[in-house]
């Protein structure tokens, strides 16, 4: 999975994110800021991601992710 592929899917569910991924093939670290994200916990942030990012996790595109995820306030 490409760098671009994984914004563009983000974005597609959160239109507002600034999304840099960081890594290549199926290992990622994710930095999204998102106004999707006040008000929820570092949890709830990690499983909208996961939500969002689920068929090419389960389909084997990615593998290893992690997330540095922010409001636009931090």
């Amino acid at each position: 999975m490409t760098e671009n592929e994984i914004i563009e899917l983000i974005r597609a569910e959160l239109p507002d994110a600034r999304v840099r991924p960081d890594g290549e093939g199926c290992n990622f670290r994710i930095a999204v800021t998102s106004s999707a994200f006040v008000g929820k916990s570092l949890l709830q942030q990690h499983q909208i991601l996961n939500r969002i990012l689920k068929p090419a996790l389960e389909s084997g595109q990615l593998h290893a992710v992690t997330y540095d995820t922010r409001t636009p306030d931090n």
